[in-house]
């Protein structure tokens, strides 16, 4: 119970020295303006100022300097940084510690004090993560949406005697975002220098669609070999064309399955919290009983099989 208590307490007082240390956006603009204006004041002509592309994994010093050296904050700030969320490593962290500290809370309170009532925390911990992955794979879908207006507006470039790169320039230029945001920041590498092949495999690891990765592999294959790249850019709009079409009717059908293995995974969750909000303290017997301690357990494995299986039949690959 004190050791609860003690986690808890330190939990809150760590989510709240990260929420008033941190800058307000307020904060965060001016201190942006006065950056560029230092910037536009001291730059030389070999300066590499505004050519260098910082990364901010938080707001708080002692904390960035944690964060750059983790692997996983790395892989993490991929992964916020494709979702577009707008947030750091370390908002991210925020986020967690806060929905772990509000699941612990009401566990203590419905379910039992001591370790059974951090059982909420574990579902709770992964919603952020969750929400940003959503956020990511809505924007890959946007991004495959409007591919295909992209590479027929480099085919057209390309028949009226455009170089390649002046195609991606003109992407950057014309396409809807967020094509727009990941041609421009392509386009940027190479005029910065960056050879032609490493910008494209660049786009290629920011973007992990099979549709990008088809088309990045059919413009590199022909810069070396030759060809019309013209009619390789068309060949490649209507398989992607032809893929899209497939995966659009795969997943009408399956979207009864998605649907139904969505409500069997949360529906035993949600009359659980509904009970317990109802009377609180209703489902403490089966973390006070030894069999209800085994039932629980039980219960999770074979949920967690049962959902590891549901969404192998309902994910159809294509």
């Amino acid at each position: 119970m004190y050791l609860t208590v003690f986690f808890l307490v330190l939990i809150a007082a760590f989510a709240v020295l990260v929420f008033f240390t941190e800058p307000s956006r307020t904060d965060k603009l001016i201190d942006a303006r006065l950056v560029s204006l230092d910037r536009k004041a001291t730059a030389t002509s070999d300066s590499e100022f505004g050519i260098v592309r910082e990364t901010t994994y938080s707001t708080i010093p002692w904390l960035d300097q944690i964060l750059r050296t983790n692997r996983f904050a790395q892989s993490l700030h991929l992964l916020i940084e494709q979702s577009e969320v707008g947030w750091t490593v370390g908002r991210f962290i925020f986020f967690t510690l806060l929905v772990v500290l509000i699941g612990a809370i009401l566990g203590n309170w419905w379910i039992a004090p001591g370790l059974y009532g951090w059982l909420p925390s574990v579902p709770l911990a992964v919603l952020p993560y969750v929400y940003v992955v959503q956020k990511r794979n809505r924007r890959f879908r946007r991004f495959a949406t409007i591919l295909l207006s992209a590479i027929d507006l480099m085919s057209r470039g390309l028949r009226a005697g455009q170089a390649l790169p002046a195609t991606i320039e003109i992407v950057a230029r014309e396409s809807e975002e967020p094509v727009r945001t990941e041609f421009r920041r392509t386009a940027d590498e190479m005029s910065f220098g960056l050879p032609f092949r490493e910008a494209m495999l660049n786009l290629k690891s920011r973007v992990p669609l099979a549709d990008l990765q088809f088309l990045v592999t059919a413009i590199l294959v022909q810069k070396e070999t030759g060809g019309n790249l013209a009619q390789v850019l068309d060949k490649a709009a209507a398989v992607i064309r032809e893929r899209e079409r497939i995966e659009g009717q795969m997943r009408i059908r399956s979207t009864q399955g998605r649907l139904t293995g969505w409500i069997l995974c949360l529906l035993p969750f949600g009359i659980f919290v509904f009970m317990n909000f109802l009377s609180p303290g209703y489902g403490k017997i089966l973390f006070e009983d030894p069999l209800g301690r085994k039932m629980v357990v039980y219960a999770l494995v074979m949920m967690v099989i049962g959902t590891l299986l549901i969404r192998k039949i309902v994910n159809i690959k294509v």
